[in-house]
């Protein structure tokens, strides 16, 4: 279901995360003949109308519209073949085609989610956003439970620059289908775009977790490791996109630069090690290390280093928070606690805000736990 033009979020020269749009929008369709409840279907129409589906989702496109035409042949009345050869026409990339037949279903049937959904994704590739998303609600309006609908809305909205609107609806579709990796990936591109790294990376983990062959969520999910300066953890996702999809050329291209993120990491450890050597006493150099360490998942290390930085440096703010995160992460309830005490007693500036609701926060979850 991401398979077409490019979504572009965040703001990297050479690396950019994607989440495709394309006619696996339409995927994923009930098979099913849309026909007037009175109306008896011939069982050669239902037949015929089944294989078409079939072949269609094989990419057997010829096959699928001979099955599509014989099934219209036994069954004029019925609105589904004519809504899957408007999406066989979407594969050939004949969109005024495709537009004329999802109008012969709509005509035959026009309370038919499918054949509106269908008609959303021209409109949307049409850039007309409104009456897309109007097609798309209608289809929902109908048939609430239809989760490539809800996906298609959130894609459109997202689109169109509704982002707020855009979140609620994946979120939506996510109570629906926590599994439904579509949605996890449109989530983490609008996290991607509002810079959010962490929450991006939460997206696309939960994308790779349930959806393990789908090249997009390590894909996006190396990006989100590289604007956290997790290098290892970027080459090692850019490194499964490329074995799920050998021709991902944005995945190679952001491989190279996870390899290059991981030399300069290398290096920047030697620098600040010889730094050290030359003055122990320095904070400053300590709580860099600490980082460099935390960003690579060496807690013990990062941990060690963050509390040298508050011995040798009792104000030095930011350590506490980090060492009170790095605890949080290790489980270590009590001591992530005290940390968080520590640095809420001695934070002044409102640079570090977000970082003291934070501590105020997570000490309140870890005391009635």
């Amino acid at each position: 279901m991401v398979d077409g033009s490019a979504v572009t979020a965040g703001r990297g020269r050479r690396l950019r995360p994607i989440q495709v749009l394309g006619w696996g929008l339409l995927a994923a369709l009930p098979v099913s003949c849309a026909f007037c409840i009175e109306d008896v279907v011939p069982p050669q129409a239902v037949e015929n109308n089944t294989f078409c589906a079939q072949y269609l989702a094989e990419g057997k496109l010829t096959e699928a519209e001979a099955r599509c035409r014989l099934a219209i042949e036994f069954c004029p009345r019925c609105a589904e073949p004519w809504n899957l050869l408007a999406q066989i026409e979407v594969a050939r990339g004949k969109m005024e085609r495709a537009l004329d037949f999802v109008k012969e279903a709509l005509a035959r049937k026009e309370d038919f989610p499918e054949a509106l959904n269908t008609l959303g994704f021209l409109l949307l590739e049409r850039r007309e956003y409104e009456l897309a998303a109007d097609r798309f609600k209608q289809a929902l309006e109908i048939d609430p439970g239809y989760e490539i609908a809800r996906r298609n809305y959130a894609t459109c909205l997202m689109y169109d620059g509704k982002k707020d609107l855009a979140k609620a609806e994946y979120l939506k579709c996510v109570e629906l289908d926590p599994s439904f990796c579509d949605c996890r990936l449109g989530l983490g591109v609008l996290a991607l775009g509002a810079e959010d790294w962490d929450e991006a990376k939460v997206h696309f983990q939960k994308v790779t977790e349930s959806c393990g062959q789908k090249a997009e969520g390590f894909y996006n999910l190396c990006y989100s490791y590289l604007r956290l300066e997790r290098c290892a953890d970027a080459v090692d996702s850019c490194t499964k996109a490329i074995a799920i999809n050998a021709d991902y050329i944005e995945a190679r291209r952001n491989l190279t630069e996870a390899y290059e993120c991981l030399a300069k990491q290398d290096a920047a450890v030697k620098k600040i090690m010889d730094e050290i050597r030359r003055n122990p006493g320095d904070a400053e150099m300590h709580f860099r290390l600490g980082a460099i360490y935390e960003d690579g998942q060496l807690w013990d290390r990062a941990l060690n280093e963050y509390l040298n930085a508050v011995k040798l440096d009792p104000k030095f703010v930011p350590a506490y928070f980090r060492a009170a995160r790095v605890y949080d992460r290790m489980l270590r309830t009590a001591e992530t606690i005290e940390m968080c005490q520590k640095f809420v007693d001695i934070v002044r500036e409102a640079k570090h805000d977000k970082d003291k609701r934070w501590c105020v926060d997570r000490v309140k979850e870890l005391q009635f736990q």
